[in-house]
């Protein structure tokens, strides 16, 4: 399905292993020369791409990245949930710590 998706957004013969979206395909650069200081990562505990989001976050934090890198997990739900339900708890509490990640100011 996600092949799919991809196919729509990117016409790419190598569908979800294009070094656009999966950062540990071949070709892909290295997670060294990250050139952001902080990244944060949100998935859904039902979702389809919680397993590439989860091992994107272990492999950045194990890299010799020199960012801060943190994850978020929602509990219950499905990808893009924030989209369909944005008034659930659930979305409420990701647009705070989105807004906090956003504004945090390094110093």
């Amino acid at each position: 399905m996600v092949d799919g998706w991809w196919q729509f957004v990117c016409s790419s013969d190598k569908g979800s292993d294009d070094p656009w979206i999966n950062p540990f395909a071949d070709g892909s650069p290295n997670l060294e020369g990250l050139e952001c200081e902080r990244v944060i990562i949100t998935v859904a505990e039902r979702e389809i791409l919680r397993g590439k989001g989860k091992m994107y976050y272990e492999k950045l934090v194990n890299s010799n990245w020199r960012g801060n890198a943190e994850i978020m997990e929602t509990k219950g739900k499905d990808h893009v949930f924030h989209i369909f339900e944005p008034d659930c708890d659930e979305a409420k509490e990701m647009v705070r710590r989105l807004a906090l990640f956003i504004n945090q100011v390094e110093a």
